[in-house]
């Protein structure tokens, strides 16, 4: 069956053709860049419904922020939203800022890509538990969102690159602390299947908890790896199972911060620490 797309999609592939040859001539590089930010924003804006700040009043105004701290360097990411309507794209106009403070210094927050989707700062503050602040400010008043990072931590065991094979049962994690707030874990993995055919993917992981340490069961491992196995590959019924993968497990460990009262309540900003390792897993054996 033919495909039918949107006049306005069609638009927009064609603009995008332009922009990419006008590019590649090396002509216009200036507005080609701003038409091609422009045409993110519109492509971006026809899959979600974006709105400008000004016309949001403030208590349907919520935040959405995540910081990390790396290297010395605070960093704050994120942008805001209506309400809990996740479809909903919040840029910020009419005056309406983004600051955030830490360590006594404060900076506005910048647009990334020129879309006024995603916005970030960086501030240096090499405390160990840096208290961040994250400002909406709407005619000269701030109203301020503030979070405190978790401490560092490492993984002690496996103190290394692991094999982990499935007959094994389950992989068990410990780390330098407790960890008495939020724990979450993720995989990128780059498989190979049992036909010989691969896929990059990533995905989030069950963990289950052991008196002494985090467990991931290899069956829970086992199903996500093919889950998105099928996923890469149109959703076939009849992919063939993964036979052996190179992961690397994220664990990151987040606290949850308060946002101002004027806001809408859906708001959030999480503070959050990562750690990594590397896990060769095979199926097979």
């Amino acid at each position: 069956m033919r495909k039918h797309y949107s006049t306005s999609l069609l638009k927009q592939s064609g603009i995008a053709g332009m922009l990419l040859s006008l590019s590649a001539c090396g002509i216009g590089s200036d507005i080609a860049n701003d038409m091609g930010n422009a045409l993110g924003a519109g492509i971006a804006c026809a899959l979600t419904n974006c709105k400008d700040s000004a016309d949001v009043s403030l208590q349907d105004i919520s935040m959405h922020f995540i910081v990390t701290q790396r290297n010395g360097v605070v960093q704050v990411d994120g942008g805001l939203g209506q309400s809990a309507n996740l479809l909903t794209v919040v840029r910020p106009s009419g005056g309406d800022q983004l600051s955030a403070s830490s360590n006594g210094q404060t900076v506005m927050l910048s647009d990334i890509d020129g879309t006024r989707y995603k916005y970030r700062a960086q501030i240096p503050d090499a405390s160990v538990q840096p208290v961040v602040t994250v400002n909406f400010i709407r005619a000269g008043t701030a109203y301020p969102n503030m979070v405190t990072l978790p401490a560092v931590f490492s993984i002690v065991n496996p103190a290394g690159p692991v094999t982990l094979a499935r007959s094994a049962g389950k992989l068990r994690v410990q780390f330098s602390r407790s960890m008495p707030d939020n724990v979450a874990v993720g995989v990128t993995m780059k498989c190979t299947r049992y036909d010989g055919s691969s896929f990059n993917e990533q995905s989030d992981l069950p963990y289950k908890l052991d008196p002494d340490a985090y467990r991931i069961d290899t069956l829970d491992l086992d199903r996500a790896l093919n889950a998105r196995s099928v996923a890469a590959n149109n959703n076939n019924a009849n992919t063939a199972l993964v036979s052996y993968c190179d992961l690397e497990l994220i664990w990151t460990n987040y606290t949850t911060g308060t946002t101002h009262p004027s806001l809408n309540k859906y708001s959030n900003i999480r503070g959050q620490r990562s750690a990594s390792h590397q896990v060769f897993y095979d199926a097979r054996i």
